[in-house]
């Protein structure tokens, strides 16, 4: 059996003083040429190694979080834009601005539109399935979207009262574009935060509205979009139909049973339980996974300051 030693955090991962000596397997080659072989040939038993131990290959607590960044107003040609950081996975965000009609249900209110994307070189994995004609960008891409979409509108970040110029008549549409940029796993949650962070540096421009009913932009003062509420999301993974991780990493997910995402609003209001995957979860699970997410909503929050800095 692959025996794996309890590490400090700021070591490598099948990392130890014999290792560093490059001390010889019973197999022959030293012990990190045999581990290396062991995680090609037998992932899964290698990751379940390193769970026996109640800790990750990165070096993380099985709760633990990778840090996390959120840069607000970071692409200039967007309306609205910011980058967010998990770990490696990094999604930017643009919004831009365009004047349209409401819908007859709701005419007093403009429109927001989500579109996910991933780029083909966000990591190997992606771009492998792209080869090999296995990756279908519709269907993950609309999901997280919708999950999105769903985020933000249960906070209440977005009043969308506030996107109408004239009522019936013309009102502000929004399109949010989010793109994966490098993809290191936790995806949903690297999109919702710069979704918000892109929300938060948008304004809108002053308008003017002709005879003829056109809408014209003037060089009057841009107006913030009111937002008191915001969605700070924890997504965690299932292994082994037993074992609950946050914040799973690319590698982490490929042989997870599920996921369940879940977001508080900064204010601490529940606003997303999202679940994922087939393996069912219990209610006390899913209760523990509601509790350890609103922990770390406070301390994100707090961090963030406002989407202002690191966590």
């Amino acid at each position: 059996a692959l025996e794996v030693p309890t590490r400090s955090r700021n070591r490598q991962p099948m990392e130890d003083s014999d290792s560093k000596a490059g001390a010889p397997s019973p197999s022959g080659g030293s012990s990190a040429d045999w581990a290396t072989r062991f995680k090609r040939l037998h992932p899964k038993e290698y990751y379940r190694k390193f769970v026996e131990k109640g800790i990750r290959p990165d070096g993380r607590r099985l709760l633990d979080v990778r840090q996390t960044a959120l840069s607000v107003g970071a692409i200039p040609s967007a309306d609205g834009s910011s980058i967010a950081k998990i770990g490696n996975t990094t999604v930017a965000c643009g919004i831009k601005l365009e004047v349209g009609q409401p819908s007859v249900h709701t005419p007093n209110e403009g429109r927001l539109e989500v579109e996910v994307k991933i780029a083909a070189l966000s990591s190997p994995q992606h771009m492998k399935k792209i080869v090999d004609k296995s990756w279908k960008m519709d269907k993950p891409t609309r999901a997280l979207a919708v999950a999105v979409e769903t985020a933000i509108r249960n906070t209440g970040m977005l009043n969308l009262e506030e996107l109408c110029i004239a009522e019936g008549d013309s009102v502000w549409a929004l399109h949010m574009d989010i793109v994966c940029l490098d993809y290191s796993g936790n995806l949903l949650d690297a999109a919702i935060l710069s979704a918000a962070g892109a929300l938060k540096s948008l304004k809108l421009p002053a308008t003017r509205i002709l005879d003829d009913g056109e809408v014209v932009m003037t060089d009057g003062t841009p107006t913030p979009l009111t937002i008191q509420r915001y969605p700070l999301p924890l997504t965690f993974g299932i292994f082994d139909k037993k074992t609950i991780f946050a914040d799973p990493t690319a590698e982490e997910e490929e042989f997870f049973e599920g996921s369940i995402t879940i977001a508080f609003s900064n204010d601490g209001q529940l606003c997303l339980v999202q679940k994922s995957g087939g393996s069912p979860l219990s209610e006390t699970e899913v209760d523990a996974c509601i509790s350890n997410a609103e922990a770390y909503s406070k301390k994100l929050n707090s961090s963030l300051s406002l989407f202002g800095t690191k966590s």
